[in-house]
């Protein structure tokens, strides 16, 4: 675990790299530079910095001035933020939104101010475009890998908790995904918590600690994203629960994620969105609709990685 630390201290530099105005690396180009905004959730999970290097990457290829907007997870931070970018007069907005009906206004401030907004992830209302993935879809394929593990490895029973984040609304969708993949493939599984609520891998700790001293038969954890995986990893490991039979699983694909699979351990599958490249076809949408282009609404794929695939997986990056 001492290589996912070092991951995610790296991980953590990069935030803090992030969190001025503009993205490292850019020169001004001057008033014909365009300049677009990339507002995300947040900029400490792993997976929102990935997209971020994507959306940076693709702007110095192009020439473009990229202003980060970190959310911090933060409504309200998330609707001034924008709001001042719209009077600033920028050229395109792409966001990943932490309450869609809270920035349906914003967006239409907006379009009347002539400036396209791409929502990512999550539709908010009156977009220019869309780059949108099916929560419950997603939260589906992590579900499969979980009851694959069940069905195969422990004979179809098993006591499992889900680790969700209620809190944001999209969210909700992707457990009731992770909860309906489980039980296709393992419909003796026994849920035996659901209601959990960790964003990441602190909380992810605290909730495992929690749920491994209330059962103790609990073999399985699903999560909605790889960071909060990686807090129920070290929780289970800590408690001295790791088993051959024992099964965490997150969402994201991101690097310490992956390592963690790597160790062959507990940490057993992942669920791919590809966030580097989605963010670099992020900013290609944006630059066509500053063109006056049409452009198709783009629905995100992702891909499951298992114990299974994993080697196969990593060998095609």
């Amino acid at each position: 675990m001492k290589k996912i630390a070092v991951v995610l201290l790296i991980a953590a530099a990069l935030v803090f790299s992030a969190s001025s105005v503009f993205a490292g690396g850019q020169q001004d180009g001057g008033d014909d530079q365009l300049k677009i905004v990339y507002s995300q959730i947040d900029l400490v999970n792993p997976f929102f910095i990935a997209r971020l290097e994507g959306a940076k990457a693709k702007c110095a290829e192009l020439g473009i001035k990229l202003i980060v907007d970190d959310s911090q997870c933060n409504v309200a931070k998330q609707v001034s933020s924008i709001e001042n970018y719209i009077s600033q007069g920028v050229d395109g907005i792409v966001m990943i939104t932490v309450d869609t009906a809270a920035m349906t206004d914003v967006v239409a401030q907006a379009i009347n101010a002539g400036i396209p907004v791409i929502s990512v992830i999550t539709l908010v209302e009156g977009s220019s475009a869309q780059c949108i993935l099916d929560e419950y879809d997603f939260g589906y394929q992590a579900g499969l890998n979980a009851g694959e593990w069940v069905a195969e490895e422990l004979g179809g029973k098993a006591d499992c908790a889900i680790l969700g984040y209620p809190d944001m609304p999209q969210n909700k969708y992707r457990i009731d995904g992770m909860r309906d993949g489980l039980l296709e493939l393992a419909p003796n599984a026994n849920i035996v918590s659901d209601n959990q609520s960790a964003n990441n891998t602190e909380n992810g700790m605290k909730c495992t600690e929690i749920l491994l001293q209330a059962n103790k038969d609990l073999e399985v954890i699903i999560c909605h994203s790889d960071a909060v995986a990686l807090g129920a990893y070290e929780a289970t490991l800590a408690a001295g629960r790791d088993s051959d039979r024992f099964f965490i699983g997150g969402i994201d694909a991101t690097p310490p994620g992956l390592e963690a699979m790597q160790e062959n351990g507990i940490f057993r599958a992942t669920v791919d969105m590809m966030p580097y490249a989605e963010a670099a076809h992020d900013i290609e949408m944006m630059v066509d609709l500053i063109n006056g282009k049409d452009v198709e609404d783009h629905n995100i794929s992702f891909e499951r990685v298992t114990w299974k695939n994993l080697d196969e997986y990593l060998s095609s990056k």
